[in-house]
């Protein structure tokens, strides 16, 4: 009766010390860990009926039933020891080989008690009770038993390696593991060697008494932590339906409609600020915006920009687009009837990433004035590089262009192929001085006039008051050859008449390989150009009064 006492004494106690958490659902227990030990203490709960009604039995001289619960006292055994063994590994958060060796020994050493049981019907391995009714210890019985003590070793010894390498709490937590498991090892041992005394019921009880005290703080640091958590979160959306008007309303003052769109399903409200006094307004609410959306763009938007908007407003697209930036924007076109307007929309997620800020705005205005401030800015460049009075183009562009092509000279990629040609008027000053400056600048403008007619294809830039310049490419460089000499007999026939202007010109072609610089080839047309200038004066064939200019 002592037998059966004591493990009635064990029940007792263990159902008083663990009432908490064993009448816990399992829903109600967070931790992972936490759980684990509840099955382990059910199992122990288990082991401790099947002691108690052993010794009762045993006394009764039942012996079919006490075969029966000795059966139930091996399986809850190395049940116990598997659980105990699953909680070990999840408590101290390991994962690697070891963790999964050691719960694979469990399941091992479980799945071997239940075979030898199995065969201890045909065979006494393990047990048997004999006509005088008393338990006789079989072969099997002492190898389960040593290689339960050899994995609750390896527990503790591995407890006491996670203990090793933490601080804290936790070093206490899994020393204290580490002990009970080696309580429980010890008592093993005695089991093994008094097989009719319930050393094995009082190596449980001192264990689980050890484990209660931290396991009991942690259900209560848990707790403490999950009403903090809910205060905190009460604050939380206290202070977010303080806050959450007045941001969105001075969003509402940047966009004219704010759509706040769920990343997960596409559900979506739309606001928008009617005006000062009214606030944000929510005036539209929908299941899908992004399918809603893609309805209403063959309705709204410029045909131009539907291919390209239905492939942006896409919810894996923003998404991948927000990854590595705070706002995505794209611009595009609303039709208005005949008029098509222009407009913004700026896409963000909330912090949390599980929703979308989607601002639209109208930009018509700021568009109008960019187009009108390129377009003042071309002009005023061009105006800076045309020669006022001819139209052609001024020395400012010529040295752009010549720098240009130096660049493309010197990086070596492609030799480019070009002339140059210069032009000068003969006696400029003649006329200015006998005819006035107005007549000057008229014979200025049909000499421009000239070249550019016979250069159609080629700038021609005034790089002085009576000096012109044509940079030859393309066809006008193919044909350079004739184009200088229809020009040369245009001239010589102005001279014949009586009527136009006399140009004297010269022309130089780049050689590559030999020029270095576009300047080398400007002097050679210099010179070419005064060679021409020396022979038209030397004929005598300069300017006259009787030279019609106009």
């Amino acid at each position: 009766m002592y037998y059966a006492s004591f493990g009635l004494l064990a029940l007792i106690l263990h159902l008083i010390i663990n009432t908490e958490i064993l009448r816990k659902k399992a829903e109600e227990i967070n931790s992972v860990a936490i759980k684990r030990y509840r099955n382990f203490l059910y199992i122990i709960m288990l082991y401790y009926i099947t002691d108690v009604l052993w010794g009762l039995l045993i006394e009764s001289g039942i012996v079919v039933l006490a075969y029966a619960d000795t059966v139930l006292y091996f399986v809850s055994m190395a049940m116990a020891v598997l659980v105990w063994t699953r909680f070990v590994v999840e408590y101290t958060g390991r994962r690697g080989l070891e963790s999964v060796s050691l719960i694979y020994a469990g399941w091992v050493i479980f799945a071997f008690t239940l075979i030898s049981l199995a065969i201890n019907f045909i065979t006494p391995v393990i047990f048997t009770i004999d006509a005088n009714r008393g338990y006789v210890p079989g072969v099997a019985r002492y190898f389960i038993f040593i290689i339960l003590f050899l994995l609750q070793t390896v527990l503790s010894i591995y407890s006491v390696f996670v203990s090793v390498r933490s601080e804290g709490k936790d070093r206490i937590h899994y020393a204290t593991i580490a002990a009970s498991g080696a309580g429980m090892a010890f008592f093993i041992v005695l089991q093994t060697l008094y097989p009719l005394l319930p050393f094995y019921a009082v190596g449980c009880l001192v264990s689980t008494c050890l484990i209660h005290v931290f396991v009991e703080g942690d259900e209560r640091q848990e707790m403490d932590e999950r009403l903090h958590m809910v205060e905190k979160k009460a604050k939380s959306e206290e202070m977010k339906n303080i806050t959450f008007g007045q941001i969105a309303e001075s969003l509402a003052s940047n966009y004219d409609s704010i759509y706040y769109v769920n990343a997960n399903d596409s559900s979506y409200a739309g606001f928008s600020a009617k005006n000062d006094q009214d606030g944000l307004t929510i005036d539209r609410t929908g299941e899908d915006f992004f399918t809603d959306t893609k309805e209403n763009i063959p309705k709204i938007i410029h045909p131009q920009d539907q291919v390209r908007l239905v492939a942006l407003l896409d919810r894996d697209y923003l998404l991948s687009a927000l990854e590595d930036r705070k706002m995505y924007t794209v611009t595009y076109r609303i039709t208005e009837g005949e008029r098509a307007g222009y407009t913004r929309m700026s896409v963000r997620k909330t912090s949390d990433s599980a929703h979308f800020i989607i601002g639209v705005e109208n930009i018509d205005d700021e568009i109008r004035k960019e187009h009108e401030h390129v377009q003042a800015l071309n002009t005023e460049r061009e105006l800076a590089r045309r020669d006022e009075l001819t139209g052609t183009r001024n020395k400012t562009a010529y040295f752009e262009l010549e720098e240009s092509v130096q660049k493309s000279i010197e990086s070596g990629m492609e030799e480019p192929s070009f002339a140059i040609a210069i032009f000068d008027i003969n006696d400029l000053k003649k006329v200015n001085d006998e005819e006035g400056h107005k007549a000057g600048d008229d014979y200025i403008k049909s000499a421009a006039k000239l070249i550019c007619d016979t250069f159609d294809h080629s700038p021609v830039f005034r790089i002085g008051g009576d000096e012109f310049v044509i940079f030859m490419q393309g066809d006008d460089y193919n044909d350079r050859d004739d184009l200088m000499l229809r020009f040369h007999e245009q001239i010589l026939e102005n001279i014949l008449n009586g009527h136009g202007p006399i140009i004297a010109s010269g022309m130089a072609e780049f050689i590559p390989g030999s020029d270095k610089s576009v300047s080398s080839v400007f002097e050679r047309a210099d010179d070419n150009m005064y060679n021409d200038k020396r022979d038209l004066k030397r004929s005598g064939n300069g300017y006259s009064d009787s030279i019609n200019i106009r």
